[in-house]
């Protein structure tokens, strides 16, 4: 076999050079190139989803994303009134309105009930200052320069939101007294929500409240779960179990119970399954057990605004798993973060995005470099689940 001349070889690897450095100078520069930003092996992801649209990939405002998300949370409760709410998630409030207003679907009369008390104190400026000023307060300790960016593209966008609810809140008329009637109606027609609903006034609470869990509201039976915690943990016990079938936030209370032994004997195997389960189905509270470090009050900051329970203490350090696996549920719940899968929840979010900004900086090298690989399984395995039940696929 005749022998290549050395020239020959050193004039394709020159050649090869030119075309990648022809090739890169075409290229717009990236977020990390723009910003003096660390590679995003090491770094929270901070662009926006993307939507695939009939014309192609379109990318989706953050400000849509937050607003779609914080939505989706707050109307989960409601049974089948997901067509109903798709004006709403483009800030048309009156849209939405007449839409539930004629529905007949299940919850759409606690829903509509739900979205007038939405607007009733939707415009609260010093209150959304008072939010952004903790979240950045809780983000300083970690001094993570990406990490603080994200953070603020995140109040951007939830100021551009909160302005285009407001704005449809205001061009809206409520008729609470038919709201009342509906509700009413709803409920003798057996509606489980609009029982629950109404079980917070009036007579016969109890009694409201067991009909809705029965005919399947999860707020219903999470509720009588926890009157009866304290003096009756195994009748506690069955309600909040079937509470838990019903609602990511509900099943993550569970699993907290199960871990900390609130019905007897704790229960880590069964506990940690409830907690991953939830963590799954978009509970932020799972997501910050799986992700926080063994801070005493870490977990216990990622309670959402608005939660029916306050949460357990943390039942200690071994029952979030092992440090890979913190990094791992870490990194999704930052990347979950940035892209604005937290809603309006920034206080949240920042401290997913300071947990894994402190994770970053803890791990070893050869550490980080498995642990990434793992994050990345898990990210595959379920991060599409998440950002579906969240609603800000």
């Amino acid at each position: 076999m005749r022998r290549r001349p050395a020239w020959l070889g050193a004039a394709v690897a020159l050649l090869a050079l030119a075309g990648l450095l022809y090739w890169r100078a075409q290229r717009p520069p990236s977020a990390s190139a723009a910003t003096g930003l660390a590679p995003p092996a090491l770094t929270v992801i901070i662009s926006a989803p993307v939507a695939t649209t009939a014309a192609g990939p379109a990318a989706v405002p953050l400000a849509s994303v937050l607003l779609r998300s914080a939505l989706t949370a707050r109307f989960r409760d409601f049974g089948g009134v997901r067509e109903s709410l798709g004006p709403l998630y483009d800030g048309d409030v009156a849209g939405a309105a007449r839409a539930l207003g004629q529905s007949r679907q299940p919850g759409a009369a606690a829903a509509l009930a739900e979205l007038a008390t939405l607007c009733s104190g939707s415009d609260d400026p010093a209150g959304d200052g008072a939010r952004t000023a903790e979240a950045r307060g809780r983000l300083a300790a970690a001094r993570d320069r990406t990490a603080t960016a994200a953070l603020e593209s995140l109040i951007e966008a939830e100021r551009a939101a909160r302005a285009r609810l407001r704005a449809g809140c205001v061009a809206t008329a409520f008729d609470r007294a038919a709201i009342e009637r509906k509700l009413g109606a709803s409920a003798q027609a057996g509606d489980a929500a609009s029982l629950e609903r109404l079980a917070a006034s009036g007579a016969l609470p109890v009694t409201r409240l067991q009909s809705a869990a029965v005919l399947g509201s999860p707020r219903a039976a999470q509720r009588l779960g926890l009157d009866r915690l304290h003096d009756e943990p195994l009748v506690a016990r069955s309600w909040l179990e079937m509470a838990a079938r019903g609602d990511a936030d509900a099943e993550a209370f569970y699993a907290h119970c199960l871990l900390a032994g609130c019905f007897g004997a704790p229960d880590p195997v069964a506990g940690r399954a409830a907690l991953e389960s939830a963590a799954r189905r978009g509970a932020l509270y799972a997501l910050g057990l799986l992700a926080a470090p063994a801070v005493p009050d870490a977990p216990n900051r990622w309670s959402p605004a608005g939660a029916l329970v306050a949460t357990l203490q943390p039942p200690g350090a071994d029952a979030a798993g092992e440090v890979l696996d913190r990094y791992a549920w870490s990194r999704l719940a930052g990347e979950l973060a940035a892209s604005g899968c937290f809603g309006f929840e920034l206080t949240i979010a920042a401290d997913a995005l300071g947990t894994r900004a402190r994770l970053d900086r803890t791990l070893a090298l050869p550490e980080l470099a498995l642990a990434t690989g793992r994050a990345r399984d898990l990210a595959t395995a379920i991060g599409a689940t998440i950002r579906q039940a969240r609603g800000c696929d």
